[in-house]
């Protein structure tokens, strides 16, 4: 059996336990459901699966509401949507995007999180970001945290859903002295410690942080009247003329004691409007307004000097007074929050705009220009059972 399009957008991402063994299946069946609207067709595949010379890939692609296990050529448009745990996972996407290098990127990555504060810091977005340093070791460390009466915040340069970070806070006297941590594991579980004195709190972080390299950052009183700290998603997307749009805002509540609010480590999500005006009164609809304007200034900022983007998932901080930082700007962002607080339309379109932009891109390449239509063919190799 042979299918027809004039484009092929290939996802490449990681793996997960279960049928397909593909990470966001959710996502990636809503992108490819809606494929078909847009001339497209979609496989998502692993890095291994990639064949070496580049001409062939294995994957999976939604066909009559099931998954089913495909061999296809390489892909016109590439979205790389993997997110790298291991050194071994990163290798082996390397060398996908190396095979596939014909393919046009969908989308560049940015850099880690001290080279995104390097590039801003020094642009009209200076003002959003809070105070950040490289952690260089332990004295570094025990400098900043006797600066701070709240203590400090890290977290590794390269790391996601608030893996492997940490607050750690001087005890007063009154407190007993000493020095407070809390935090969360590499498996994202939650962890205190308490140590005596101030020098066995900083070796024991040094060991933590192991070979992982990270950054500090003032601990933020970021955190609701119900006591459960929060921050701003906000989506920012290309749609089909190339141009960045603002897909949806949510607002990502932790749990009571937590000082994260990541979803991938037990959040809950809530619209956006609705949460300010409850916190700030009247002065909420005006921060949603303020947070959609420092929203619109990032992209093109991050653009100029990481190369073409696709989409931005950006985290804003707000403090008990509104001032807003700018949390985390990430390249490979999720978008089940909207899903979560039941906006439909910001989650159709967080699943479509990625198809408008890929046939955009299709339109506008040279690739694409010389393509005929129909010249897309699908194998089908087997079936997989089930959705």
């Amino acid at each position: 059996m042979t299918d027809t399009a004039q484009g092929f957008l290939g996802i490449m991402t990681g793996r997960r336990q279960g049928h397909p063994p593909i990470a966001e299946p959710e996502f990636c069946s809503q992108l490819s459901a809606a494929a078909p609207l847009f001339d497209l067709k979609v496989l998502v595949f692993h890095p291994e699966d990639v064949a070496a010379d580049g001409e062939s890939i294995t994957g999976y692609a939604w066909k009559e509401g099931r998954w089913q296990q495909t061999v296809a050529p390489a892909p016109d448009i590439l979205y790389n949507r993997c997110l790298y745990s291991s050194r071994q996972e990163k290798k082996a996407a390397a060398a996908a995007l190396a095979a596939l290098s014909r393919a046009v990127p969908w989308s560049r990555g940015l850099p880690d999180k001290w080279r995104v504060y390097e590039i801003l810091r020094r642009s009209p977005a200076a003002p959003l970001l809070p105070e950040t340093r490289l952690y260089t070791g332990p004295a570094a460390l025990g400098s900043m945290l006797a600066e701070r009466e709240y203590g400090v915040f890290l977290k590794p340069r390269a790391g996601s859903h608030g893996k492997s970070t940490l607050h750690a806070r001087l005890l007063s006297a009154r407190e007993g002295g000493g020095m407070s941590i809390r935090g969360r594991s590499g498996a994202n579980e939650p962890f205190r410690r308490h140590f005596s004195t101030v020098d066995e709190g900083l070796r024991w972080i040094d060991r933590f942080t192991g070979t992982r390299r990270c950054i500090i950052q003032p601990y933020l009183h970021l955190t609701g009247s119900q006591g459960r700290p929060f921050d701003v998603r906000v989506l920012m997307q290309k749609n089909g003329r190339g141009a960045w749009t603002l897909t949806g805002m949510a607002v990502r509540l932790g749990g009571h004691g937590s000082f994260t609010s990541n979803l991938h480590g037990g959040g809950t999500a809530a619209a956006a409007l609705p949460f300010l005006l409850a916190e700030y009164g009247p002065a909420g609809a005006e921060l949603l307004d303020e947070l959609a304007a420092a929203a619109a200034v990032l992209p093109p900022l991050l653009e100029k000097s990481c190369g073409r983007l696709g989409e931005l998932g950006l985290d804003f901080g707000l403090d008990p007074g509104g001032r807003i930082y700018l949390l985390e700007a990430n390249s490979k962002p999720g978008r089940s929050v909207f899903r979560l607080t039941g906006d439909s339309q910001a989650a159709r379109l967080a699943a479509e705009n990625p198809l408008r932009y890929a046939r955009h891109l299709l339109q506008h390449s040279p690739a694409g220009r010389r393509k005929p239509a129909n010249m897309l063919r699908y194998r089908q190799e087997n079936e997989i059972n089930g959705s």
